[in-house]
């Protein structure tokens, strides 16, 4: 039976509309307008929502890692990237199963409708076991995933100058690390894994799982890697996605390596084009940004992430402002370790407004399109009708409880129109998240999961949880540390920030 879903208030393309509602059959919207036209045109539909929500499109959450509990939970405290990644693999293991479904639930509390998931392998000789039991568990939640299996094939331990690190070094140490290899995996196995998987998962139609390719950062990544993995993914009519410039070691080692800037040479290799999305790209060079806005990339920018590993803040009312595509992405490392979805777009717009009356603006309607519309293009592509309250679009929406946003101090007549978007995102918290509904289908029902023990998810994890095995000793965060110090970037052009 068709559903009518309304509210007083929408946001539509980033802006408030007053009084709409959304006729929903199936899995798509097919009728839009004022409650009463909707109502006289479809008399026998059931109605849902009222004049204590707000309509919204679900949120696309841009760039995650699907890891159900965070580092920190797990026993790793925040610190550097490059020294954090080194320890990231003591971290006792969740089955990924397990870890895609409980991160799936969290993020469709927060409002969440679809994800970009960069998986870390728990073997990477188990990759083509893990990657379906993560899109099996994410499909259980009920929620919509782009999977990025990744691959690596070079500087696994430090971006360059492996030798002096390793001289740095105990020598116990050093010969364990001297003889590593990185991962077990070829280019060509990486491949056939990504044929399957994209053989039996890629759903173009109902855009349930999309199978991408994920060269984990160009740094990790050698170039014929990266130039074969953008022609397998524009072969398919899918995507890249990739970490870029997350820290300002990164930018070192472009120029380093090439004497120019990462971006300059993605293009002089050919791999930069709307079918890419670069995640962080904190530390882009700012001649760089118009390039990025020619060639349609996407970027995520990751905030929370980028704060609590100490990598600086992206300069993203100035991409926006150039026209390039921005979204955002939790990357499994939230300010409060809790995947607050909303929490997370007042701290990209609060943050992303710097000081100093030259700054470039970034308004709280550009912030809503960047959660919603632009994230679902950089995530999904352009082709997908996701993100937006239209018809024909696929019916993933949200409702937001206005009084509770409000509050009881609120004025007695709501917030002006003009207003109302930059008052929701300034007060709206995971908690106003009353009703969500994907595909037509309402996961999320007075705020709980519909037909669904979250405790019972909850409990097999902790029970799956041993922090004794990978618990070791490690001198690698204090010489990575050191080493990654005596790299300078006086010498590199400067960034106007």
């Amino acid at each position: 039976m068709p559903t009518i879903v309304h509210a007083p208030y929408a946001l539509r393309r980033g802006l408030l509309v007053d009084d709409l509602a959304l006729c929903v059959d199936g899995e798509y919207i097919v009728d839009a307008g004022k409650l009463a036209e909707l109502v006289a045109r479809h008399p026998d539909a059931l109605r849902v929502g009222g004049d204590d929500y707000i309509l919204a499109p679900g949120f696309t959450n841009a760039h995650d890692h699907g890891r159900a509990l965070g580092a920190l939970a797990l026993g790793l405290p925040d610190s550097f990237l490059e020294t954090w990644l080194s320890q990231l693999a003591r971290l006792p293991s969740i089955p990924p199963y397990l870890a895609a479904l409980y991160s799936g639930l969290q993020l469709l509390k927060s409002g969440v409708t679809a994800v970009a998931h960069s998986h870390n392998p728990i073997s990477w000789s188990e990759l083509s076991v893990e990657i379906p039991e993560s899109l099996r568990g994410y499909r259980k939640a009920g929620i919509r995933v782009a999977m990025h299996p990744p691959i690596i094939d070079q500087h696994h331990l430090v971006y360059a100058e492996r030798q002096r690190f390793l001289n740095m070094l105990p020598l116990e140490s050093r010969e364990a690390l001297g003889a590593a290899n990185g991962i077990d995996l070829s280019a060509d196995e990486y491949f056939a894994i990504l044929d399957d998987l994209y053989s039996a998962f890629h759903d173009s139609a109902r855009h349930r799982a999309h199978i991408q390719v994920s060269p984990a950062g160009g740094q990790w990544c050698s170039d014929e890697l990266i130039v074969r993995a953008c022609e397998w993914a524009r072969s398919r009519h899918t995507r890249v996605q990739m970490h870029m410039l997350e820290t300002q070691y990164q930018r070192i080692y472009a120029y380093k390596t090439w004497g120019k800037s990462f971006i300059r040479h993605l293009a002089d290799i050919g791999v930069v084009g709307d079918w890419l999305t670069l995640a962080h790209m904190v530390w882009v060079e700012d001649d760089d940004i118009e390039l990025l806005a020619d060639c349609g990339v996407g970027v995520v920018h990751n905030i929370s992430s980028n704060l609590r590993l100490r990598s600086g803040m992206a300069p993203v009312a100035e991409m926006v402002a150039a026209g390039v595509k921005v979204g955002i992405g939790l990357d499994g490392q939230t300010l409060d370790d809790d995947q607050d979805f909303l929490r997370e777009m007042r701290l990209a717009w609060t943050v992303g407004n710097r000081s100093g009356m030259a700054a470039t603006d970034l308004n709280a309607e550009i912030v809503w399109r960047m959660a919603t519309s632009a994230a679902a293009e950089i995530a999904f592509g352009a082709g997908a009708p996701l993100g937006e309250l239209e018809v024909g679009g696929l019916a993933d929406l949200i409702l937001l409880d206005l009084d509770a946003i409000r509050g009881k101090w609120a004025p007695a007549e709501y917030p002006s129109p003009e207003l109302l978007p930059a008052y929701l995102l300034r007060r709206s918290r995971q908690e106003h998240v009353r009703h969500v509904m994907v595909g037509g289908e309402w996961v999320i029902s007075d705020g709980e999961r519909v037909n669904f023990d979250l405790s019972e998810v909850e409990r097999e994890i902790w029970e799956g949880l041993n922090f004794e095995t990978k618990r070791k000793s490690s001198s690698l965060p204090t010489v990575l540390r050191e080493f990654y110090r005596t790299w300078n970037d006086g010498e590199l052009p400067i960034l106007q920030r």
